[in-house]
């Protein structure tokens, strides 16, 4: 006796992310790019975006990551001079929404002492519900020096790699639209400068990447395959997506 065919399911992309994938095409058309060329961006399930941007003092760097206007994560430089001594930073967080969190935990500094880092997670790491996005507030790197030791200061964070700094890694973020959770990533390094100066650590952004499948994990670094459409700001794409 023969099986009844069984139902394959589907998912739901958002209202605004239809829009705008139905834009690149009509603009692609409309510059004499084949259609065919687009064939399947209404099925993409990995939306990346390339990028080159550096943070600086003063100035966040803002992700938006499904290109939905509204920004999702930001990334700040601090610098901090009090009268135990000088502290300069890189921090991630959401923006103005506490439900969007960076994927790190706590670690102990000794003496009792516990902070929240921001996970430094190599190519191929899977991000999802099993990841751990309970920490607030967390950092990725910090330079701390004593009022009076001289040159000698101290590096923490998974992201300051001995003092080195480190290159090509993943922020694991989780994010809300319309009420639901969304997984992403964004690739970034991060450089050290030891010199008590505003600038010491900062990160470049190379790129960043979201699911469009509610609760469904992300692959960090995933740039390519049928389930992948790339967005070029600037180009075809960045036009599409309503910038100059």
């Amino acid at each position: 006796m023969s099986r009844a065919p069984r139902s394959r399911k589907t998912f739901r992309i958002s209202d605004s992310l239809n829009r705008q994938l139905n834009a690149y095409a009509q603009m692609a058309s409309a510059a004499g790019v084949s259609v065919l060329a687009l064939a399947g961006t209404s099925e993409a399930k990995v939306v990346y975006t390339p990028t080159d941007q550096v943070t600086h003092v003063g100035s966040p760097l803002y992700i938006d990551l499904n290109h939905d206007g509204v920004d999702d994560f930001l990334l700040r430089t601090d610098f901090y001079r009090g009268s135990s001594g000088t502290e300069i930073g890189l921090f991630p967080s959401g923006d103005q929404n506490a439900d969007n969190v960076v994927a790190g935990r706590r670690f102990s500094s000794g003496g009792g002492y516990f902070f929240s880092a921001a996970s430094a997670l190599p190519a191929g790491a899977q991000i999802g519900p099993e990841a751990n996005f309970s920490v607030r507030v967390p950092f990725m790197a910090a330079e701390l020096f004593k009022k009076n030791g001289g040159s000698q200061g101290s590096d923490l964070g998974p992201w300051a790699g001995r003092g080195n700094g480190i290159r090509d890694r993943y922020l694991g973020l989780k994010f809300v639209v319309d009420g639901e959770v969304h997984y992403g990533w964004a690739r970034l390094s991060v450089a050290i400068g030891h010199l008590r100066q505003f600038g010491d650590v900062s990160g470049t952004l190379t790129g960043y990447a979201y699911e469009t499948v509610p609760d469904k994990p992300i692959v960090a670094g995933q740039i390519t395959g049928p389930d992948v459409i790339t967005v070029q700001p600037g180009t075809l794409g960045g036009l599409a997506l309503g910038r100059k």
